[in-house]
């Protein structure tokens, strides 16, 4: 899993896809448990040496999770595709950019996982959504943020377990990695949800047909009506759950994630293409919501290709949602998964 290291404070202009479809839930009660209290005796038994053993500990976790090169799949041999570029779009539920440092405080779950991945040799991208609910491996820390080993939970909470900038961003990419055969992941854009009118509203608002009961949120979007999305409203529209559907899963509000998707990435890519300066002018207008480990060169790489490459699709695993002890848990059909992951990822040989 490649992690670059070099961080700017800029986006490109189509990271809005991370901000306009994040969602978010109220914090859970484990959450609420997690956070009220100093364990007992956290952190006490180790000396400064044995921390820093443990945070190597997690670099070499994160610097050695590389995908298989080439694997057997029905009798074929496969070979991993180096000529792709793999962006992680990640959208939190905060309202900005928050440095919550290393006391266990960060409650800012990744409430949207989104990937685009680029296959220069097809000039096209596909969209892999991936539920935050799914359960998988990310790294764990004790409350004063010392790595202590992998756990399983929600992969939303991979970025809740560190201070909220780019050493969550990291350990998101390493939970989204993992659950995918530890398949390279060239670069991440975090976005909080304070992004999505601004981005909305840069393109001059999103039309959307309403599917959903939104009275308690939103009475503005009734069921059954077209609509043009215009600031709050578009939040509302893309992050609106509990108090949308009777649905406790994640489910419902992916595919209204995926409508809005599929309605702004032409608006997006129009604007690029007909004014020079659009991207230019989102950038500042995001710089507060936004953390990545871009360089200007690789923005404007991926500017380029989300313009100039062809959408081959929006795609998510199927699985099955179940209530777990505290909370909804995600299982993604394992057959269903490595298929997808063969596709993408791998050519035949």
């Amino acid at each position: 899993m490649k992690i670059n290291k070099q961080t700017i404070k800029v986006g490109a202009v189509l990271v809005g896809i991370a901000a306009v479809i994040g969602g978010s839930i109220i914090v859970s009660s484990i959450l609420e448990k997690k956070y009220s209290t100093v364990p007992s005796g956290a952190g006490e038994a180790l000396s400064r040496a044995e921390i820093d053993a443990a945070n190597n500990n997690r670099n070499d976790v994160l610097n050695n999770s590389n995908a298989a090169r080439t694997i057997e799949y029905n009798g074929s041999t496969y070979a991993y595709n180096e000529n792709l570029e793999v962006l992680l779009f990640i959208g939190v539920d905060d309202r900005e950019v928050i440095d919550y440092g290393t006391d266990g405080r960060n409650h800012a779950q990744a409430d949207l996982l989104l990937l685009a991945i680029f296959n220069k040799d097809k000039q096209s991208y596909t969209l892999l959504q991936i539920n935050r609910d799914t359960m998988a491996d990310m790294m764990c820390y004790d409350y004063h943020g010392t790595y202590t080993g992998i756990i399983n939970e929600q992969i939303a909470l991979a970025h809740t377990y560190r201070s909220g900038k780019e050493d969550s961003c990291e350990d998101t990419v390493f939970a989204v990695s993992r659950y995918l055969y530890d398949i390279d992941i060239s670069n991440y854009f975090c976005l909080t949800m304070d992004a999505i009118p601004v981005i909305n509203d840069s393109v001059g608002g999103v039309t959307v047909t309403i599917e959903d009961d939104f009275s308690e949120i939103d009475p503005t979007l009734v069921k059954g009506e077209t609509v043009k999305l215009k600031g709050e409203h578009a939040e509302n529209y893309v992050r609106g759950r509990r108090k949308v559907t009777n649905d406790p899963t994640n489910i419902n509000r992916m595919g209204r994630q995926r409508t809005y998707m599929s309605a702004i990435l032409p608006m997006l890519g129009d604007k690029t293409a007909k004014d020079d300066n659009f991207a230019l002018r989102l950038f500042d207008k995001l710089s507060p919501y936004m953390v990545t480990d871009c360089t200007v060169d690789q923005l404007t790489s991926y500017i380029s290709q989300f313009s100039g490459y062809e959408l081959e699709g929006i795609i998510t695993p199927e699985g099955k949602s179940v209530e777990g002890e505290r909370f909804m848990e995600f299982y993604a059909d394992e057959s269903a998964l490595k298929k997808i992951i063969i596709d993408l990822f791998y050519v035949k040989q």
